[in-house]
């Protein structure tokens, strides 16, 4: 999906006599909602619209996709009947899709009197909100509202906000859904057609799910033709607030498809929800943190008798987007990890529960003197809260440290602590009952029941474990597992490399600490206990666990360069602490995060392996399937908490938080895709 600027909303005075007070915008020349009240009109036309809140009682995880987020209304009134309903779903999933968002000052004025609505909690929701709005840039953001000190709730209640930012025509494409009720919100039809038009509306049934309803208060021709067409049943009832008519739909399909290998695929009945993962660092506690959320069950597995004990057992890492001149799917993949993981964080931080901060990162950018960063700034219309640049002087007194260059200043960014982080996760799934850990015992082979369950099993022979899914979250050992599989099961083998880092901590009295972390070719940050942790080395084909004094040298020499250490500054051999770790890598540095694809052959009826991948076909069928979780290299830390939702989004069938394409860039079949194709016939 391409990716585009994103121009947040102008506020304006409606000038409708009948309108006075309405949040009007300029740019559609519509007000917001009707006269008679915003939540008023949720409750009306989509909540009612929709057999709210009875349908949602009747789920684990109900879902929700709103085609105009607006003020946040309609959310905010879903959002409060959802609390104050006893009987409601474990979970609910509101996705909604935005243009132009308003900013957090904009929320604040259009939230001023908001109890105004006949909600006693409605200004406390509306700060929640605000409190965790992102900085608007394009693509997908996922706010996670804990409600689990609601009366009768559970660890696992809570709301999350799938906040959608872009044109409707690119994002309602890319997403990858089932979505239970619809929310056809905007402005109305002759103000902005592009959100009504046919080719959108008619494809909602490619994300419906079973018994999907859909409510609007638009009547117009056009828009019960296009629900009709995407296989809605579609009635008029009496309309709201001075409209003749709206409109109520029930999504009763002609034919449904039966989904890709590589697709969305349904929610596993309720007794194939449970799954082994293998690999207690950043990938497996991320996946067990994001699988319980779903209420799976969940055993955790390790050779080590705690987890984090491998290269996410640092004392600390980093966790930062980047930039591409063409904001290219890498650059929109690590923000869309970054954001996820400051978002996650923030608060633990805020708390005590990690070690860290997440008050900004500077990456160094030598390469670009200012006018030419302000002019990539311009070009890509990222949020100033997002990113921005500052020249030499500016980064040097922002860091406390004489910096050699410029730097993009991340402020979202920061450092944390792995281990705390990855103990954080496991704490999170373990207090929703459903994680059972099974540490201190090696896993020497994975193998496939008749009945197709996973089971896990040691160098004697014996089961350590037994689940419908299984879930590779091993690192560097990944391939020597996909090696031991019985003869019945053969993967695609993946292309992960194992890559020697050695870090080093220097002592603070005789290092600069910076105020905050400096990336670039190398990293510093300052510790709490006063040290200045250096770092890293890369050595591929390199398996020496000793701490070596050249990779101390070349670790002072990055020090140096990033203004830790005064020029000529040494230290004697042995005076100096360092940690060896290997960080599993792969050749385009996006992780591996989805089913395990089946080893490339000849396809039935000798039909051509397929070009897409999501037509791949997968080691998982109706009983289960492998899954994998890795690849993260040197940024596991930012990666962690995105790819432990993709995970869940994948096994669990709840929507997917990224955009297809990234989706696509980081699933596993892409190299059994690139194994496959023909090559390339050399010019003539």
């Amino acid at each position: 999906m391409p990716s585009r600027k994103i121009s947040p909303a102008i506020l304006g005075d409606s000038p409708s006599a009948q309108a006075v007070g309405v949040p009007y915008s300029p740019q559609y020349d519509d007000v917001y909602h009707m006269p008679a009240g915003a939540w008023v009109q949720a409750q009306r036309v989509f909540l009612e619209g929709n057999g709210l809140p009875g349908r949602w009682q009747k789920h684990d995880r109900f879902v929700i996709l709103e085609t105009g987020f607006g003020l946040g209304n309609n959310f905010l009134a879903t959002w409060a009947a959802w609390r104050a309903d006893p009987a409601r779903c474990t979970r609910l999933v509101f996705i909604s899709i935005e243009k132009h968002p308003l900013r957090t000052d904009d929320l604040a004025r259009v939230h001023a009197h908001i109890d105004d609505q006949g909600c006693d909690e409605a200004h406390q929701l509306a700060e929640r909100l605000r409190r965790a709005w992102p900085p608007l840039t394009p693509g997908l953001h996922t706010l996670d509202f804990d409600e689990s000190d609601l009366p009768g709730a559970s660890a696992r209640h809570g709301v999350s906000l799938l906040l959608c930012l872009g044109d409707i025509a690119d994002i309602l494409p890319s997403l990858v859904a089932s979505v239970d009720a619809f929310y056809l919100d905007g402005f109305a039809p002759a103000k902005n057609p592009e959100m009504w038009g046919d080719a959108l509306i008619s494809r909602l049934d490619r994300l419906a799910a079973p018994h999907a309803t859909a409510a609007t208060w638009s009547a117009a021709r056009s828009v019960r033709d296009a629900l009709s067409r995407a296989g809605f049943q579609v009635e008029k009832v009496p309309g709201f607030c001075g409209k003749w008519d709206m409109i109520r739909a029930r999504f009763v399909p002609r034919h449904v498809p039966k989904p890709l290998p590589g697709g969305h695929w349904p929610a596993p009945l309720a007794h194939q929800r449970e799954a082994f993962v293998l690999g207690a660092g950043l990938a497996g506690a991320a996946a067990a943190w994001a699988l319980t959320r779903e209420g799976w069950q969940v055993t955790l597995l390790d050779r080590h008798a705690e987890p984090a004990q491998e290269a996410s057992g640092n004392p600390g890492g980093l966790f930062h987007g980047i930039l591409h001149a063409q904001d290219s799917l890498h650059a929109r993949a690590h923000r869309a990890a970054a954001l996820a993981t400051s978002s996650l964080v923030s608060p633990w931080m805020h708390e005590g529960r990690i070690a860290g901060e997440c008050g900004g990162l500077l990456r160094l950018e030598p390469r670009l003197d200012n006018a030419q960063a302000m002019a990539r700034l311009a070009h890509l219309g990222l949020p100033d809260e997002y990113v921005t640049w500052l020249d030499q002087a500016q980064a040097s007194r922002l860091a406390q440290l004489p910096l050699p260059s410029g730097a993009w200043l991340f402020r979202q960014g920061g450092w944390l602590s792995p281990a705390d982080y990855v103990g954080q996760l496991i704490e999170m799934a373990s207090s929703t009952g459903l994680l059972h850990r099974h540490l201190g015992h090696s896993v020497a082979q994975l193998r496939r029941t008749p009945q197709g369950r996973w089971q896990a099993v040691d160098a004697q022979g014996r089961l350590l474990a037994e689940a419908a899914h299984a879930v590779l979250a091993c690192a560097t050992t990944l391939p020597q597992l996909l090696d031991q599989l019985g003869s019945d099961v053969k993967p695609a083998p993946l292309p992960v490399t194992p890559i020697r880092g050695q870090i080093s901590w220097l002592p603070g009295e005789q290092a600069r600490c910076p105020d905050l972390p400096v990336a670039g070719a190398g990293y510093v940050l300052s510790l709490p206990d006063g040290h200045v942790l250096c770092g890293a080395t890369s050595h591929h084909d390199d398996g020496d666990a000793a701490v070596r004094w050249s990779d101390h040298h070349h670790n002072l020499q990055q020090a140096t360069r990033l203004g830790a250490l005064p020029e000529g500054q040494t230290f004697a051999p042995g005076a100096l602490r360092g940690r060896v770790g290997w960080r599993a890598s792969t050749p385009d540095r996006l992780p591996l995060v989805g089913a395990l694809p089946a080893m490339p052959g000849p396809m039935p009826g000798d039909r051509p392996w397929p070009e897409q991948v999501r037509k791949v076909p997968r080691l998982r069928d109706e009983h289960g399937g492998l899954y994998v979780i890795g690849g993260l290299g040197s940024r596991g830390i930012t990666w962690a908490a995105l790819a432990g939702r993709l995970l869940a989004h994948w096994i669990t069938g709840s929507p997917c938080p990224l955009e297809v394409d990234l989706r696509d860039a980081m699933d596993p079949a892409r190299w059994a895709l690139r194994r496959a194709s023909p090559p390339a016939q050399p010019p003539l």
